[in-house]
């Protein structure tokens, strides 16, 4: 089974350090990509931001004071090929496992990123780890022209309050 292509529009949410251009891809492995594969990851509201970040902090075993400041960017998105893992059926029928926040799954979507990345997609419209009924978007290099910055990004130094449904 091979997942559906969606386009995707609209605008997303990105968090990321002030120095960064919040466009560029992270150099760092995330769920769907190793280092090799650089992507950026987008969330469908602050809110989802905001819970991946936590999420990504208790990883780490990281305060909320360690990851600030940070800059959130508005991300005008337009991607025509982006394959839709959202659905807990159609993630089962690719063998990858339930969506949890833990990076002791990442391998197995890291390679199935991978595949995907080689094959052309544009990225991987995906269920937030951190937060529940939220969607996040991992976008590779063959879609990073379809993104654009709306306006100043809004500058945060101090913790925002944990989001509801976060998980951890």
């Amino acid at each position: 089974m091979n997942p559906a292509w969606v386009p995707v529009t609209g605008i997303w949410v990105r968090h990321d350090r002030p120095d960064r251009d919040p466009i560029q891809p992270s150099s760092y492995g995330a769920r769907w990509q190793t280092r090799a594969t650089r992507a950026a990851y987008l969330a469908d509201s602050e809110d989802t931001a905001w819970a991946e970040w936590y999420r990504g902090l208790v990883e780490g075993n990281q305060s909320p004071q360690a990851g600030l400041p940070r800059n959130l960017h508005r991300i005008a998105v337009n991607l025509e090929r982006v394959a839709d893992l959202t659905g807990e059926r159609t993630r089962q029928a690719l063998g990858l496992p339930g969506m949890r926040p833990s990076q002791s799954q990442w391998p197995a979507y890291q390679a199935f990123g991978e595949q995907l990345a080689a094959e052309g997609a544009q990225g991987v419209l995906h269920s937030s780890a951190g937060r529940t009924r939220s969607r996040c978007l991992c976008v590779f290099a063959a879609g990073l022209s379809g993104l654009s910055v709306e306006g100043q990004p809004l500058r945060v130094l101090a913790p925002p309050p944990p989001p509801r449904g976060l998980r951890t």
